[in-house]
C-alpha cells in the first residue's frame, strides 16, 4: 500500500512506539502489551510489537492494523550465540526504524532490549516488571546472576513500571533504582469481554466443549505450563480434592514443557475423568465465566492478569499468597490464600468453596465489584499514554 503524502507527515509527527516481547503467544505479558497498544490515540501514537515470530501475539495485532517485526534469535533460554545475534538484530531494528519509545517487557527480552535502546539512542527506553525471579532462585550464584543482569537492565532505561508495591521495593532495595523513574501502575483489563455469564450458556459450553456433565463443580487455572505457573501443585491438590469430591472437574488452559509431566501424573493416579488440559485457547473468555472457582499456584508474579480477568468473570480466586496474587485477592473477601506451593492449603480452601455455593457466589461479587472500580483498561491506557507524553518532553 502506498500512503499518500499527507498520511506520510501523519505518521512522521505520531510517536512511534514499539513494544518488545518474547514470544507470539496471548498469555498474560503479550496481553499487557496488545491491550495498551491497541487502544492508543492513533492520531498521537503509531504503534509496532517486536517478537521472536508470528504467531497469535502478531496475528492478534496486526488485525488491530499494529505492524509486527520479527527476531528469530531471540530466545528464552541463556545461549551466547542467540543473544548475541538478537541484541545485534534489535540494534539494527531501533536505528532502522528511528523509535521515539521502545518498552521491554519480561527478563531476557528486558536486558537485551533495553541495552540496544540505549546504545542506538532511541529517546525514551522503558521496561515493565512482571516479577521478579531473583527471590525464587534456588541457589546463590542463580540469584547473584539475575541481580546482576537486573541491576544492568536496570540501568539501561529511562523508567520503569511497576505493577505492584512488592517489586517496586525490591527495585529500590536490591538494584538501587531511583524511586524518581520509577511508575506504579497496575494491570487492567476490558470488563466488558471478561464477565459473568447465565448459567445456561456456562452448562453448555461446559457439557459440549469440556465434556462436564451439569452440576459438576469445575476449577480452573489459566497459564503457561512451566516452572513459575507451579501446575505440579495444582495437581495435587486435585488428588486430595477428589478423595473427598470425586465428581469434581479440574482444567488447565496452556501448554508448556512440563506438560508430559504433568499429563504422566494425572495418567499415574488415573484421573484422566477429572483433569482437562484444554492447550492454549484464543477464547479464553468465554471459557473463564464457566468455571466455578479460579486457581493460581505460582510461585512468582507481577500482577497477573489471569486473575484478573477471573474476577471480572465472577469467580471466587484461590492463589498463591505471594506479591502480586496477595495484591489483587483479599482473603475470605474475593478469594482464598494459601501458602505458597502447599497443595493440602490448597485442597482445604477448595473444598471449602465447593461445599457452598453461597460462599463461592458471594466472593465472586465482590471479585467482579472490585475489578470494575480498581482494574478496568481505559483508566490504565490514559496513564500510560499521559505518561509516555510527559517522558518524552523531559
Amino acid at each position: 500500500m502506498t500512503l499518500t503524502n499527507n498520511q506520510q507527515n501523519a505518521q512522521k509527527d505520531r510517536i512511534h512506539i514499539a513494544h518488545l516481547q518474547l514470544l507470539p503467544l496471548l498469555t498474560g505479558v503479550q496481553k499487557v502489551s496488545l491491550e495498551e497498544l491497541k487502544r492508543l490515540d492513533r492520531d498521537l501514537f503509531e504503534p509496532f510489537i517486536i517478537c521472536k515470530e508470528a504467531g497469535p501475539l502478531s496475528e492478534a495485532a496486526e488485525r488491530e492494523n499494529i505492524r509486527c517485526f520479527f527476531v528469530p534469535d531471540l530466545v528464552r533460554e541463556i545461549s551466547p550465540n542467540h543473544d548475541f545475534l538478537a541484541f545485534r538484530a534489535l540494534l539494527k531494528l531501533f536505528k532502522d526504524n528511528a523509535f521515539d519509545i521502545v518498552h521491554t517487557h519480561s527478563s531476557k527480552t528486558g536486558i537485551l532490549g533495553r541495552i540496544a535502546g540505549r546504545l542506538a539512542r532511541v529517546p525514551l527506553v522503558m521496561h515493565t516488571v512482571h516479577g521478579y525471579s531473583f527471590p525464587a532462585a534456588d541457589s546463590a550464584l542463580k540469584k547473584w546472576l539475575y541481580l546482576s543482569v537486573e541491576w544492568l537492565g536496570a540501568r539501561s532505561c529511562d523508567a520503569m513500571v511497576f505493577l505492584q508495591n512488592a517489586d517496586l521495593e525490591l527495585a529500590l532495595r536490591c538494584l538501587s533504582f531511583s524511586k524518581e523513574r520509577a511508575l506504579l501502575v497496575p494491570n487492567g483489563i476490558d470488563t466488558a469481554l471478561y464477565r459473568p455469564c447465565e448459567q445456561t450458556y456456562c452448562d453448555e459450553v461446559r457439557q459440549k466443549r469440556l465434556g462436564i456433565d451439569y452440576g459438576s463443580v469445575t476449577i480452573g487455572m489459566v497459564g503457561r505450563l512451566w516452572l513459575q505457573k507451579n501446575p505440579h501443585c495444582f495437581l495435587a491438590a486435585a488428588e486430595q480434592v477428589l478423595k473427598v469430591y470425586p465428581d469434581t472437574h479440574f482444567c488447565l488452559l496452556g501448554d508448556g514443557e512440563l506438560k508430559p509431566s504433568l499429563e504422566a501424573f494425572v495418567k499415574k493416579r488415573a484421573m484422566e475423568d477429572n483433569v482437562h488440559f484444554l492447550g492454549w485457547c484464543t477464547d479464553v473468555e468465554k471459557i473463564l465465566p464457566c468455571f466455578d472457582i479460579f486457581v493460581l499456584t505460582s510461585l512468582w508474579e507481577g500482577m497477573p492478569l489471569a486473575i484478573l480477568e477471573a474476577m471480572s468473570c465472577g469467580l471466587p480466586c484461590v492463589v498463591s499468597d505471594i506479591p502480586g496474587n496477595r495484591d489483587l485477592v483479599t482473603e475470605g473477601k474475593d478469594g482464598l490464600l494459601f501458602a505458597e506451593n502447599d497443595s493440602a492449603a490448597l485442597a482445604k480452601g477448595l473444598c471449602e468453596l465447593i461445599k457452598d455455593p453461597e460462599l463461592r457466589a458471594k466472593q465472586g461479587d465482590e471479585a467482579r465489584t472490585k475489578v470494575l472500580q480498581e482494574y478496568d483498561i481505559r483508566r490504565r491506557v490514559e496513564i500510560m499514554a499521559q505518561t509516555y507524553r510527559d517522558l518524552l518532553c523531559r
